[in-house]
């Protein structure tokens, strides 16, 4: 019994303790968990790692130093950059251990000192080479100094500069391959002093001198005269006609079996009543003739008087003109030459192309309206301009071939003329035509020689003619040491008298049977367009009139110049006409309406010569003709084209 009643006091005790015990713990101050201390051996770790990645970060952050000091050796440049690279994955890895950011941090000045070795080594035992290779290096950092010292920048000097540029090459590229190069032979003394000698050559302004002349020269023009001996073989072998003296002319020739023909000069027939040639006049005498100012001119004996020379036919198994020239000018040049149909015919079956060089096909030359045209189509009573732009030139030795494609004939074609000058066009006009363009007293003055400038007669019988000897005067005065050169038959029918030339003989064409078609044209390049008068020598014994008139021969653009006369018969007589004079000897009567002057546009101008109604329609003869700008009037708004 009293046992129960201890179990139920320790029971009821034991309760109520636990009560009071939960509300003691319901109003004390809690009591806070403690942080474990962190581990000593840590916290040094993460310190580590962290200098050792600034270590290596600061290593790396002479990577751009570093490696430039290498720039001349590769192959040592080429290791360290891998070794670079190869710490630098470190860095960038988060995960990184402390081993491994040291292990890299070691590797990479491990790298760092083997290059400053290797290349301490490699000088020591390069000296030769180190030395070449510095002074290579001087010389090519000069470039920019060097080469505008030289005066190349105009553009007729682009060959010369591409070829002192290609000098600079050759060594930048030594230089960038290094002393050490990764692939490939590596330089040595022998080479880089080539490459520093060729520089020396090519930037010498007396190695200079010779390319500049001649590109200088083909800025402006280089003149080649024909040269039958260029033109080979041909299927006619035939000689012109010994009695021709012009042989260019404004009809067709239905029958010219000959390839090549050269203007000659005769006598004026005033001792003998016939006319001959001239001595060393023949196209034979001409043919071993050297262009001139073409490059490297031989010496001639003889030299004709006039340049004027046509191709006819380049009809033949492998028949071409062969040009041939030194040229140091850009690698695009332009070639000019006179062309014109023989005869009408050959209008729809004209064909000529050109090979230059070693080239593997030749390239046609086309005329007509086309937009890569070389020039407007070819006629007979004309004569045209080509103007071939040929790529593709060579520095130093060019070959032009002219030829014609097979089944196809080519142009008459004359005189040829090369530049670099895209706009050489009016000097080489001037050449062509034998015009020259001069201010005298504040006139504008185009000076026309006959006997230079190409031109077209229409009968065989039309020619040119020395006047010279002891009773020559012009407008009273004695000219007995000079000689002048005057065209004769035009108009009129009768035919010229050459007693003298008995074989090769072709009176074609002729105009016997029309006085009014014997003419002569010629071209005047006029510098501006405008009014101008015309002023001239001649010689006639009776009363001739002289009429000019443009291409079209339109009624109301002609000048015609009446009743010259030198007032006696003797043909070394000559007198100057004007028709810009007011009074004086060389005042002039012109037809009915008074008319002075010739409206011509700017540029070429076809001129036709002819007689007019005095001594059945024979004009003197004539030459030396000045055109001079009436430049109190105004300029004319005439825009055609001279035909």
């Amino acid at each position: 019994m009293r046992r129960k009643n201890i179990l139920k006091f320790v029971s009821l005790l034991g309760i109520s303790s636990f009560v009071m015990l939960a509300a003691a713990s319901c109003t004390s101050t809690p009591t806070p968990t403690p942080t474990p201390n962190p581990n000593p051996g840590d916290e040094a770790a993460a310190r580590e790692l962290t200098a050792a990645r600034a270590s290596l970060t600061s290593l790396l952050n002479s990577k751009n130093t570093n490696v430039e000091m290498y720039a001349d050796y590769a192959k040592i440049q080429n290791a360290l950059k891998s070794a670079y690279t190869t710490a630098e994955q470190t860095s960038q890895n988060s995960s990184a251990t402390l081993e491994q950011v040291k292990s890299a941090t070691s590797n990479l000045q491990t790298a760092i000192d083997k290059a400053a070795t290797d290349k301490k080594n490699f000088d020591q035992s390069h000296n030769e080479l180190l030395m070449a290779y510095r002074n290579l290096k001087t010389t090519v950092s000069q470039k920019s100094a060097t080469v505008s010292s030289l005066g190349l920048s105009n553009p007729q000097y682009s060959a010369i500069l591409k070829k002192v540029n290609a000098s600079y090459q050759a060594a930048e590229k030594i230089l960038s391959a290094s002393l050490d190069p990764i692939s490939g032979s590596a330089p040595t003394p022998k080479s880089i002093a080539q490459a520093s000698n060729s520089i020396s050559t090519e930037t010498n302004p007396e190695t200079l001198k010779p390319f500049k002349t001649n590109a200088d020269m083909f800025n402006s023009y280089q003149f080649y005269k024909l040269d039958s001996t260029k033109l080979t073989d041909v299927q006619s072998k035939n000689t012109m006609p010994s009695n021709y003296s012009f042989v260019g002319y404004s009809v067709g020739l239905d029958n010219a079996n000959w390839s090549f023909a050269q203007r000659t000069v005769w006598t004026n027939g005033s001792d003998t009543g016939s006319t001959t040639r001239l001595p060393n006049q023949s196209a034979d005498s001409v043919q071993a003739t050297q262009p001139e100012g073409a490059s490297n001119p031989e010496a001639t004996a003889t030299k004709p008087l006039t340049d004027v020379s046509w191709i006819y036919s380049l009809t033949g198994t492998n028949a071409k003109y062969t040009l041939k020239f030194t040229y140091y000018g850009p690698e695009t040049g332009y070639l000019y030459f006179p062309y014109k149909l023989i005869k009408q015919a050959d209008s729809n079956n004209l064909g000529l192309q050109y090979k230059l060089n070693t080239a593997a096909q030749p390239t046609p030359i086309t005329f007509g309206t086309q937009a890569n045209a070389s020039g407007p189509a070819a006629t007979v009573d004309s004569i045209n301009i080509a103007k071939v732009m040929i790529p593709g030139l060579a520095f130093g030795e060019n070959t032009i071939e002219l030829s014609v494609p097979a089944t196809k004939v080519a142009p008459m074609i004359g005189n040829m003329y090369f530049t670099s000058n895209a706009n050489s066009e009016r000097t080489i006009y001037n050449q062509i035509f034998g015009n020259t363009e001069s201010n005298e007293s504040n006139s504008t003055v185009v000076s026309v020689n006959l006997l230079k400038g190409y031109g077209l007669a229409a009968d065989w019988s039309t020619y040119i003619a020395e006047y010279s000897g002891a009773g020559l005067t012009l407008n009273n005065e004695n000219k007995a040491d000079e000689k002048y050169y005057l065209i004769g038959f035009v108009g009129g029918t009768s035919e010229r008298r050459i007693y003298s030339i008995t074989e090769n003989v072709q009176k074609l064409p002729s105009s016997v049977t029309n006085q009014n078609s014997r003419t002569y044209t010629f071209y005047v390049n006029a510098p501006k367009a405008g009014a101008y008068y015309i002023k001239g020598v001649f010689t006639s014994g009776i009363s001739r009139d002289l009429k000019f008139s443009t291409g079209d021969m339109s009624s109301n653009n002609n000048v015609t110049v009446k009743q010259l006369s030198t007032g006696n018969y003797s043909t070394i007589t000559l007198r100057t006409f004007d028709t810009s004079a007011t009074k004086g000897p060389t005042q002039v009567t012109t037809d009915s309406t008074g008319r002075k002057t010739l409206t011509l546009v700017e540029g070429l101008n076809k001129i036709v010569v002819s007689g007019a109604t005095e001594n059945m329609g024979n004009a003197p003869n004539f030459g030396y003709l000045e055109f001079i700008l009436n430049e109190t009037q105004p300029e004319t708004t005439n825009v055609s084209n001279p035909s």
